[in-house]
């Protein structure tokens, strides 16, 4: 579903070896289907087409699935369908208790068939069951052939719905200078390339029009107009591109009959780049590729629904973007690729480490093409081939060394709240004499997802293993799969519940220390934005985890601590460590850590 006039070209697209079979059966309109796509009605969709076409009644269940599929010949077919005999009786219940309701809606198999009795009876056109058929009758039903509800439900709830696809690769690239003229002929032949789109894309970003560029003006008013589209530019490209914010865009408008055509007849537009450090200026098209790369895909994309004339989000699909970008100005090309999935959807394909954003490895899916089974698109990185898996191990080696060290004994835990607990009550333990994890070390990864994506990554470096999560009213299904699959043996997957008596059935590092220490903690904490509304133990439910019992207090108060609710764990774990001393913890509490220790040194 492209949001341009691309079509599939059978002779270009359909698998070469079979082209020749094929091709008969394929000039008889007997096309394959190649592609399907499976949609899902979401609630607030379902109750939109159920208020408005039947009264409130569920007659499209939300969640519903419904396909598209798509031909090498382009044409498409849409695998949805309403119970007729369900839909029939929403309808007669949204008419009342009309003259003639029972009659018109008896023994019908369609909406059709009760359109026809309505029409036979000649009723005065401003009679409801007469306004009822002529609104039917009134509406556009795409594509023929289907019923009326089916087709009036398709046609304007749900085709308008779907998505639209976007492609970018390395053939929309801006160029240097930009014949007007030559611009505004093919735009008026409908004849536009790659590089023209961009072009449109850039005047759009600068807030300027190709007539306002033509148009004859004084020198002053020209040279003023050049310049505010220049600094627009500027503002916008630097936002993002941070390898070197001495540069300028630069603008200038100038015939030359000495140049080679189109450029020799009419106006160009002359895109520049002024280096501040060098008091020079060069043309836009000898900057490096990674920043004419950096600078068509911003320009490009940044004005792409309105040139489309869409308001919807789009499915934008970059195939290899940023190849010629520096490792860190890739990176930069990630914040630009994070502000735009706010709005649109994106995919992109990669071989390089710093386009894998490894604070979001669980996004990351594998393409891999298996000799019998051809191209296969997967989310179980523990089944991939080392080939595969390189990128995303070099990108998770790349986070590692930017923040810790990895030794042969590791402790995998979900974040640095609990790393710094645990590494303040390890040191009462062994100040004690005690022996706690030896040459282990502790690693935060940030979340019981990434739990799962670090084993399943470095558990086949002969790294020793062992995972410490919080506990879940059900087993996490990543870890559950990497137990049976042997990628880590079930010993060493620990959770803090195996260390509280009785064992509760959900537990996080917070319900090892003292209720009262950690309470205090938060108050501490957050005492300014609490402004005196101190928590108290009493006022806290009976959730068996206590930052659960913390958040819906938070949540009855009507309190908002961080955007998306909840609070900051970390800084709570920060404010508690002062509190938690050998004297406050209570033998009870440091037993249950050395427990937790004791058992970390076993099963590695």
């Amino acid at each position: 579903m492209p949001l341009g006039e691309v079509k599939y070209d059978y002779i270009a697209d359909y698998p070469r070896k079979d082209l020749v079979r094929y091709r008969p059966q394929h000039e008889t309109g007997q096309y394959q289907r190649i592609v399907e796509l499976s949609f899902r009605i979401e609630k607030p969709l379902a109750d939109r087409i159920n208020k408005e076409v039947f009264g409130g009644a569920e007659v499209v269940a939300p969640n519903s699935m419904f396909t598209r599929d798509t031909t090498i010949g382009n044409t498409s077919t849409i695998g949805f369908y309403v119970d007729e005999k369900v839909a029939l009786a929403a309808l007669e219940r949204t008419l009342g208790d009309l003259e003639h309701k029972s009659e018109v809606f008896a023994d019908v198999a369609s909406l059709i068939d009760v359109l026809t009795k309505i029409e036979a009876l000649e009723l005065p056109a401003d009679s409801k069951l007469a306004a009822f058929a002529a609104q039917w009758r009134a509406r556009v039903i795409k594509p023929k052939g289907w019923g009326l509800i089916n087709g009036h439900i398709w046609h304007t709830y749900l085709s308008p719905s779907l998505p639209k696809f976007l492609y970018f690769d390395d053939y929309k690239l801006l160029e240097g200078k930009i014949n007007l003229p030559a611009l505004q002929k093919r735009i008026n032949e409908s004849r536009l390339t790659d590089a023209d789109e961009t072009a449109q894309g850039l005047l759009q970003l600068a807030g300027t029009t190709l007539q306002e560029l033509m148009g004859e003006e004084g020198y002053e008013s020209a040279k003023a107009k050049l310049e505010a589209i220049g600094l627009n530019i500027t503002q916008k490209i630097f936002e993002f591109w941070k390898q070197n914010q001495d540069l300028d865009v630069e603008f200038d408008l100038k015939s030359d009959s000495k140049d080679v055509p189109p450029f020799n007849s009419g106006i160009n537009l002359y895109i520049r780049i002024k280096n501040r450090r060098h008091g020079v200026t060069v043309p836009f098209d000898q900057r490096s590729k990674g920043f004419i790369w950096f600078f068509s895909f911003l320009v490009w994309f940044d004005a792409v629904q309105s040139r489309a004339e869409t308001k919807d989000a789009l499915v934008l699909l970059l195939d290899e973007p940023g190849l010629n970008l520096h490792a860190l100005a890739q990176a930069d090309f990630l914040a630009y690729i994070r502000e735009l999935a706010q709005q649109h959807q994106i995919i992109y394909t990669t071989h390089s480490p710093f386009m894998v954003d490894s604070t979001r490895l669980e996004d990351v899916r594998v393409v891999e093409d298996r000799i019998k089974d051809g191209t296969k698109v997967s989310g179980d990185l523990a089944g991939s081939s080392d080939e595969s898996l390189f990128p995303l191990q070099a990108a998770l080696g790349y986070s590692i060394a930017q923040n810790l060290f990895i030794a042969k004994k590791n402790v995998l835990v979900e974040g640095p709240a609990d790393l710094i607990l645990l590494q303040h009550i390890a040191s009462l333990i062994e100040a004690e004499g005690k022996p706690v994890i030896g040459d282990a070390i502790l690693v935060p990864v940030g979340g019981l997802d990434k739990l799962a994506t670090f084993v399943a990554l470095l558990g086949s470096n002969k790294l020793k293993l062992a995972v410490l999560h919080d506990r879940a009213s059900a087993p996490h299904q990543k870890l559950e799969d990497l137990v049976r699959q042997k990628l880590i043996e079930r010993k060493r997957v620990l959770d803090f519940s195996m260390f509280i008596e009785p064992q509760p059935s959900e537990a996080d590092i917070e319900d090892m220390l003292p209720l009262e220490i950690y309470v205090s903690a938060f108050n501490a904490t957050y005492a300014k934005e609490l402004a005196g509304r101190n928590l108290e133990i009493g006022e806290l439910g009976r959730h068996p985890r206590v930052v659960e019992r913390i958040n819906q207090w938070l949540k009855e108060k009507g309190i908002l601590l961080l955007k998306d609710g909840g609070f900051n764990h970390y800084r709570v774990a920060q404010a508690a460590i002062p509190m938690l001393t050998v004297v406050n913890m209570k033998p009870e509490y440091l037993a249950r850590f050395e427990k937790l220790f004791s058992k970390i040194s076993e099963v590695l």
